[in-house]
């Protein structure tokens, strides 16, 4: 399945995030839906929109998630957009809780998904043990490049 989130409906929701300048918050949910993906596979094919003409940094090289900004229209309508040029919609997933786009993607046959349930797909692929193991470098690494996020925001 291809999911599209909404960047910041999503943002909002984890609380880790919050009280960081806005553009730490996006990098850090960006982080985070990257290690959701390592760990998950059903979580390889994701978008992320967010309303805005841009400002996050530097694409990882590593990372697989498509970062789209609206450029001057809402997060919603580009949302909609997409899923208006797709001929697929029955599978793709619409992260959001915003109300008239949760509207929009059922009657485009899309999937829609709470921040709640996306969340706990997350959370819940995060706490296999098997899923996932860090050797002592890997788990360093990541430790001192969420440090560089969090200190320089």
């Amino acid at each position: 399945m291809k999911y599209i989130i909404d960047g910041y409906n999503l943002m909002h929701q984890i609380e880790q995030l919050r009280g960081k300048r806005l553009r730490g918050q996006r990098e850090g949910l960006i982080r985070l839906l990257e290690l959701a993906q390592e760990k998950n596979r059903g979580l390889k094919d994701l978008s992320v929109v967010f309303d805005g003409p841009g400002g996050i940094s530097a694409p990882r090289l590593r990372s697989k998630i498509k970062i789209i900004f609206s450029r001057g229209e809402s997060a919603d309508k580009k949302i909609k957009e997409i899923l208006e040029g797709s001929s697929f919609t029955r599978d793709i997933g619409v992260v959001s809780d915003d109300r008239q786009i949760r509207c929009d993607v059922r009657s485009l046959g899309a999937k829609k998904i709470s921040t709640e349930e996306f969340l706990q797909k997350i959370n819940s692929s995060c706490r296999k043990q098997d899923a996932f193991k860090l050797d002592a470098d890997a788990a360093r690494n990541i430790n001192q490049e969420l440090e560089q996020i969090w200190l320089n925001q």
